[in-house]
């Protein structure tokens, strides 16, 4: 088993489904799919890409589509350099110098699989994707609407999993958010996330807890975050829009700035 997902859908028979927590998971399976496609046989290679690519149907009335859609910032890219079928041998010479962290991380882990995939037989790489394709199952827990998955999101990884403050802050913010307006607050938390680094990103919000609560840590930061910063009916989208991306924006000002002494005669 690779891990649990928690997705928002219209119900059992919908094909699309939003995940709410696992798509690291999901990303990191499609781009070891990928890797290993152009070195199978041509026919194991089609049954890899129809993993990773739905063709239209006019009789079940579906279109052509992928089957793991990332963000909007990091879809294209996902697609062009990892989903297509020639994407991996552009990857490689795609410069790193502007990308987010988000996409290096997508060509830094495509180009580790692909280099270590060298160094096993044919037979072994046939395996497998055999394996991954047959033996590898995910534990999907599926939720009507984006409330219920950010509830039950919360709940199970509060348990000391790897998710950074942010992460669990994120979930539990947007959830109260009207539904209509959470995709375009979520595309705000990760565009600033973006721009500021996901490690400074953490940073940032250690910050934004000592200027509110003028102490030293005395609990964990998401505990006092809850009592000093977003309390209990905290509206979200101003949170969002007035304290996070302003001492976002003030943070990299700060931290790419350069000063210059003046010499005092």
């Amino acid at each position: 088993m690779l891990s649990w997902q928690c997705c928002a859908g219209e119900g059992r028979d919908t094909p699309h489904a939003d995940v709410v927590d696992g798509q690291q998971r999901l990303t990191t399976l499609t781009i070891l799919f990928s890797a290993l496609r152009p070195m199978l046989t041509q026919t194991e290679a089609a049954g890899l890409t129809a993993l990773l690519y739905e063709t239209a149907n006019p009789i079940l009335g579906t279109s052509n589509r992928y089957r793991l859609m990332l963000r909007q910032q990091d879809a294209g890219f996902f697609q062009t350099y990892v989903q297509n079928t020639d994407g991996m041998d552009k990857l490689k010479n795609v410069s790193t110098a502007n990308l987010t962290d988000s996409k290096y991380n997508i060509r830094e882990n495509s180009l580790l699989f692909l280099k270590e995939l060298t160094t096993l037989s044919p037979a072994k790489r046939s395996r497998l994707a055999q394996f991954a394709a047959r033996r590898c199952y995910f534990v999907v827990v599926s939720t009507p609407d984006f409330d219920a998955a950010y509830r039950i999101f919360t709940v199970l990884n509060s348990r000391g999993l790897n998710l950074t403050h942010s992460d669990i802050l994120k979930a539990e913010l947007i959830g109260t958010i009207h539904p209509s307006e959470q995709e375009m607050y979520t595309r705000k938390w990760e565009a600033t996330e973006d721009a500021v680094g996901r490690e400074e990103f953490q940073e940032l919000f250690a910050h934004i807890r000592m200027i509110y609560r003028k102490a030293k840590l005395k609990e964990t930061l998401l505990e006092e975050y809850k009592k000093y910063v977003v309390p209990a009916g905290t509206n979200a989208a101003d949170f969002i829009d007035n304290v996070m991306q302003p001492y976002a924006d003030a943070y990299e000002v700060i931290k790419t700035g350069t000063y210059q002494s003046l010499t005092v005669q």
